[in-house]
C-alpha cells in the first residue's frame, strides 16, 4: 500500500496512530461516550498496546489495536487483537479485504516482534473472524466475561482500600 502505478499518486499506508487521529477513532471505542477520548489517549499512551491505523490521504480507513500481556498460562508475553476493522466502507469490498489483512499482517508482526509466545482475538465480525482464521489462529475456548462497568449515570464508588478487599494477601 505504498504508491499507485498512475503517476507517483500516494495511497493509503500504514502507521502507527497519532492523537490527532483519536476524534476520528473515538466512535470504535467502547462504553459511555464522555469516557472515549480519554480511553483511547491512554490506550495510545501505553507500553502495553499498539494501535495502528491505514491513512488514506488524510483519511482513516481502517485500525488496528493489539494489547500485550503476562500469562502464566502460555508461558509469556500474549498479544490480543482488541479490534481490527475497517472505518467507514474501507474502501470498498477489494480495497477493504486487503486493507483488513494489512491490518491482521501489521497484528502478527508486532506481536512476533514484541516476543509474544500466543496470540489471539474475539472477533465480533465474521469476516474478520475468517481472516484472521487464514493467518494461523484457530478457534479455542470461548472466552467469558462480565461488564464492570457502573450503568450510565451512577455514580462511581468511594474509593476502597485494597487492604480491605476479600482477596488480599494475609
Amino acid at each position: 500500500m505504498q504508491r499507485d502505478d498512475r503517476q507517483d499518486a500516494p495511497r493509503a499506508r500504514l502507521r502507527r496512530a497519532r492523537r490527532e487521529d483519536s476524534a476520528a477513532l473515538a466512535a470504535g471505542v467502547g462504553g459511555p461516550a464522555a469516557g472515549r477520548l480519554r480511553a483511547l489517549r491512554r490506550l495510545q499512551k501505553t507500553l502495553s498496546a499498539d494501535v495502528y491505523v491505514i491513512d488514506d490521504r488524510g483519511r482513516l480507513a481502517g485500525v488496528v489495536a493489539i494489547v500485550y500481556r503476562r500469562s502464566l498460562a502460555e508461558g509469556g508475553l500474549v498479544a490480543t487483537v482488541d479490534t481490527l476493522r475497517l472505518l467507514d466502507d474501507g474502501g470498498g469490498d477489494a480495497a477493504g479485504a486487503e486493507r483488513l489483512a494489512e491490518l491482521a499482517d501489521c497484528a502478527l508482526a508486532r506481536a512476533r516482534r514484541r516476543g509474544c509466545v500466543a496470540i489471539d482475538a474475539a472477533p465480533s465480525d465474521p469476516r474478520v473472524a475468517e481472516l484472521l482464521r487464514g493467518h494461523g489462529l484457530r478457534d479455542g475456548a470461548r472466552q467469558i466475561r462480565a461488564s464492570l462497568r457502573l450503568p450510565e449515570g451512577e455514580p462511581q464508588p468511594a474509593h476502597t482500600d485494597i487492604r480491605e478487599e476479600p482477596c488480599r494477601d494475609s
